[in-house]
Order: structure tokens, then C-alpha cells, then sequence
């Protein structure tokens, strides 16, 4: 993995073995290929940061900050190592169980990323559905984005699933059994 285009253009991303399972550098490069134009000056709140990657690559694209969350000790280590790796200023990493980082921070973001473990199986925990119904939408600025990562399948990597009051689902792109989702608060 590496860092794919801007200031940090190439550093090799460090990923905590077993700990996490990173966006495919091909899925952050259309990601972001999408979001490019929001991206200079955004301030970005990365939840489930794994190694960094997402927060890093915003920042190394101009954004002005970036705040990366996880609850992991080792993922925040790794994210830490590569944050100071780019040299980049802006970023910083939180170690916090992301849901009740949500539930206490007074942050406004333009960006909001989330890829939690997915949720495979009927029963399996679905992250991203217990963020959009908490108060996930007063942490982002007026016109801001909500972008989800999850596997095709169950909870919201079902298309029967992915429509929460006071969200609109803006638009969803698969790669292979991945979804992106971006959503915006209702007005």
C-alpha cells in the first residue's frame, strides 16, 4: 500500500498485521478521484482509520486537517508512524472505540470516512447504520459528506438497507464486493 497522489505521493503505508483490512489502494484512488475537488481545505474525520491511509491521503491531496479515529491500539500506533513518515501537518490520531468518539466530539468536519469491520453474516454488528442513526450528522458542515465502506451483502452493504431518516444516499460505487456509499444530511 501506498500513499497514491499529492504531497506524499508513493511513501509506503504501514498496516498493522491482522488488525485491519485497509482500503484497496485501487478503491482510495477512485474514492478520491470522486471527492478530489472537495478535498483542498476540507477538514476530514477519518473513523475506523485502520492504518491511516484515508486521513493520510487527504492530507497529502490538501487537506487542511485530519483527525483519525480507532480503537485498536496497534492500527493507532501504525497510523501514528505514517502520519510523522509523511511529514504532512494537520493530522492527528485518536485511540477511541469510534462510536462514542462521535457521541462526545464537538468537531465540525467536511469529510466524514468510515470503514468499520463489515458486517457478513444476519446478526453481525452493523457500524455504519448505528453511526447514521447517532449524532454523526451534527458533526458534519453544512453540504458535507458521510462516506461509508462496506461489503455487498448485509446491514448497509444491502441495497434494502441503505436509507436512514435525515440521510440521502447521494450516490454508491461497487468494486467487487466493495460499496462506497455517500451520503448527505437532508436539508
Amino acid at each position: 500500500m501506498r500513499i497514491i497522489a499529492g504531497a506524499a505521493k508513493g511513501m509506503p503505508i504501514k498496516v498493522p498485521h491482522g488488525e485491519v483490512r485497509p482500503t484497496q489502494d485501487r478503491v482510495r484512488e477512485a474514492l478520491f478521484n470522486i471527492i478530489g475537488p472537495l478535498i483542498d481545505g476540507a477538514h476530514v474525520l477519518d473513523l475506523f482509520c485502520g492504518s491511516g491511509s484515508v486521513g493520510i491521503e487527504a492530507l497529502s491531496r490538501g487537506a487542511a486537517t485530519a483527525r483519525m479515529v480507532d480503537a485498536s491500539r496497534a492500527s493507532c500506533i501504525a497510523a501514528r508512524d505514517n502520519l510523522q513518515k509523511s511529514r504532512l501537518s494537520g493530522g492527528s490520531v485518536v485511540q477511541s472505540d469510534c462510536l462514542a468518539f462521535v457521541k462526545r466530539d464537538g468537531g465540525r468536519y467536511d469529510i466524514i470516512f468510515a470503514d468499520p469491520p463489515y458486517c457478513k453474516a444476519i446478526g453481525d454488528r452493523d457500524m455504519i447504520a448505528e453511526l447514521m442513526t447517532d449524532r454523526l450528522h451534527e458533526l458534519l458542515s453544512p453540504g458535507g459528506f458521510f462516506i461509508a465502506e462496506a461489503q455487498l451483502g448485509y446491514g448497509v452493504g444491502d441495497a434494502r438497507s441503505r436509507e436512514f431518516a435525515g440521510w440521502r444516499l447521494v450516490d454508491e460505487r461497487c468494486y467487487g464486493k466493495n460499496t462506497i456509499l455517500f451520503y448527505q444530511v437532508e436539508s
